[in-house]
């Protein structure tokens, strides 16, 4: 699939909108896993869509009308260098 990790800005932070923002969030199956963060950004976000059209879709029409957002970053990868596992 094709996978863009996406550094969201709150322009309001209030816990309503805080609320409102990680509840629509979670219903995007589309947004694999999304992090706030302390610090800049607010959020980090994993998208996965089928390539690059069907994430522009995604972006133009769910994305940017997430409540609270002032500033989005989409950044895509090049090159896999290292893929990190996770072992417990």
């Amino acid at each position: 699939g094709f996978q863009v990790l996406v550094q969201a800005n709150m322009m309001i932070k209030d816990q309503s909108t805080i609320e409102a923002f990680e509840d629509q969030v979670r219903e995007f199956p589309e947004i694999v896993e999304c992090r706030r963060m302390f610090g800049d950004p607010d959020y980090v976000i994993w998208v996965a869509t089928t390539d690059a059209d069907a994430y522009e879709r995604f972006y133009m029409t769910k994305l940017t009308n997430l409540p609270g957002v002032a500033r989005m970053n989409s950044q895509m990868t090049m090159n896999m260098v290292k893929e990190r596992t996770f072992t417990l």
